[in-house]
């Protein structure tokens, strides 16, 4: 079989549907255990930092990726969604997994499936996929990044070594809950038989949750709390102060952008010295980072960012970012919202600001909406919509927003690409190897 029809038949299995009960869930758990069991048990004996959390778990992930490779470890890392190629998600020491073993371990799960009448979905099978390969590559370590929740999440088969918890916010609350109880809840499942958990929120929601499943346990913001975080708005990077006491401090600098970094660092960091990793070598992983996504600077003069912010707090953070760097009316947003998403809230943080916006669709995709459809979830949430404009068409959107920052005297000085995983993606594959022509 070759890699595109291993991926469409993959990518097919998105639209598997499942009702999501509390007897759904925990049906499908044990189904889940079963298939890894008869597949078997791949990774049950390797240190694996499970990581869970509503945003920054691929940052943190990536940190640890970074840092422990830097330190001469082996090293691999299962995360998601990817951006332009299904490959990214499953990585031995940086490198992405081949073709050849995308299609090997895809046969292998699908022959378990096939033998035993069972069906799982896209994210579940790429976990497998992974598992699989991780296991035969034998790395030292393994960082393992959650889908949705934790408990009931696919990666949730295997017993690791570390759990980390970046934080928690309200998303996904039609799967995860409608309450911060709830998702907190979902998120500490990923704890197993009272291990050690790092967590990086000073939220009584997360902490009980927490306590509920170890008493080990480490809040890092409360560990470090004289921590100093300062971003070079030159750089477009972090700077991160350690006080370890009055006469010993720390300075790490992170290659991305924003204040809430930090925290995931942290958590980072704290594996790190677990696992004794000198302050050099930290910095060495540091330094060796591009990530994808998280206010990534595509190019400059003038300045088009690529955020993943994809929920209300997410997007709290981004807007908290371009006010470090630009005035609210030099601000051009383009962005499309998936239908799972709280898009009344997410929209009100960006219009509180004088922003223009562009409406782009992602009705390709699982969940995806037209320009039209977004349009009429504004409007019922009484969203006023008048100075919104709604293009389908990304690179169209992209076009009429070049011309607005290239026009004589314009106020406009950024191109703000953001709103989902999916929009990011597609923007890469429509216009990256156009934005040249900016600067003609």
């Amino acid at each position: 079989m070759k890699i595109n029809e291993v991926l469409e038949k993959i990518f097919n299995m998105r639209t598997i549907n499942k009702r999501i009960t509390n007897e759904s869930l925990t049906q499908n758990n044990e189904k889940l255990k079963n298939i890894y069991k008869l597949l078997g048990k791949p990774c049950k004996d390797k240190k694996i930092i499970h990581i869970a959390g509503t945003n920054g778990k691929g940052s943190t992930a990536t940190f640890l990726e970074n840092i422990f490779f830097a330190a001469g470890y082996s090293v691999a890392k299962f995360t998601s969604p990817h951006i332009l190629k299904f490959n990214e998600r499953i990585l031995i020491n940086k490198k992405m997994i081949s073709d050849e073993d995308v299609v090997k371990y895809y046969e292998i799960v699908m022959d378990i499936l096939r033998k035993n009448l069972l069906q799982i979905n896209f994210f579940e099978i790429t976990t497998f996929m992974a598992l699989l390969y991780f296991e035969e590559k034998n790395p030292d370590f393994i960082f393992l990044e959650t889908g949705l929740g934790g408990r009931y999440d696919a990666t949730n088969v295997v017993k690791s070594t570390i759990s980390a918890i970046t934080n928690i916010s309200l998303d996904h609350v039609s799967l995860l809950g409608e309450s911060l109880e709830k998702i907190a809840d979902r998120k500490a499942g990923i704890i197993k038989d009272g291990q050690l958990c790092i967590y990086a929120q000073n939220l009584p929601e997360l902490e009980n949750a927490v306590k509920k499943e170890t008493d080990n346990s480490i809040n890092v913001l409360k560990k470090y709390e004289n921590l100093q975080v300062k971003l070079d708005t030159k750089n477009y990077k972090t700077i991160v102060k350690i006080l370890e006491n009055e006469n010993f401090e720390k300075i790490f600098t992170l290659p991305l952008f924003g204040k809430f970094q930090a925290n995931n660092f942290l958590i980072a960091y704290e594996v790190s010295k677990i696992y004794n990793i000198s302050d050099e070598f930290i910095q060495k992983g540091l330094d060796e980072i591009s990530l994808a996504g998280r206010f990534e600077i595509f190019s400059q003069n003038p300045d088009i960012i690529l955020d993943v912010a994809h929920n209300d707090d997410s997007v709290r953070v981004l807007v908290e970012n371009l006010d470090e760097l630009f005035k609210n009316d030099e601000v051009i947003f383009i962005l499309s919202i998936l239908g799972t998403k709280d898009i009344a809230n997410i929209f009100e943080k960006i219009l509180e600001k004088n922003y223009k916006i562009f409406i782009t669709s992602l009705k390709e995709v699982t969940y995806g909406l037209s320009a039209n459809e977004i349009k009429k979830n504004l409007e019922n949430a009484n969203i006023l919509t008048n100075n919104i404009i709604f293009e389908d068409n990304i690179l169209d959107a992209y076009n009429q927003a070049k011309e607005m920052v290239l026009e004589k005297n314009s106020r406009y000085k950024a191109i703000v690409v953001c709103g989902s995983f999916y929009e990011i993606a597609k923007f890469k594959k429509l216009c990256g190897k156009r934005h040249e022509y900016f600067l003609q």
